[in-house]
């Protein structure tokens, strides 16, 4: 699996050059524009979460590498937004190597335990002040 995974990459990155990043930077700018565009009359018409609205379009703009890495749909929309036929039509394969992990010993979950409980202290004193 290893084998294909390199693969996918050395053609993604033979077939990724300045057209597709200048195209890439072209529709984060655009996407970011829309967001200011859509946040701004909202904000002059007095709206206190129109700054919210540009934080969903920014963020949304950070987490779209990840997504496109596993998610075909995301993976698709990337083909299409860098116009390029030549770039590998699946997204990333998945890793099969595995790293074996020891159970922990029973002492070894007391602090999530603990921690879970002092998170149900801290909803149930939020809630019941409300």
């Amino acid at each position: 699996m290893n084998e294909e995974r390199n693969k996918w990459s050395k053609q993604l990155s033979s077939n990724f050059g300045a057209k597709e990043f200048l195209r890439f930077g072209c529709a984060v700018m655009i996407w970011l524009f829309i967001g200011l565009a859509i946040s701004i009359p909202i904000g002059v018409a007095g709206y206190s979460w129109a700054s919210m609205i540009f934080v969903i379009f920014l963020s949304t703009i950070l987490v779209f590498p990840f997504v496109t890495r596993r998610w075909k749909p995301a993976y698709s929309l990337l083909r299409k937004i860098l116009g390029n036929k030549n770039l590998p039509s699946e997204p990333m394969p998945y890793s099969i190597v595995k790293i074996p992990r020891q159970p922990l010993p029973w002492w070894g979950y007391l602090f999530g335990i603990w921690f879970l409980l002092l998170d149900l202290l801290i909803l149930y004193i939020i809630l019941k002040r409300h």
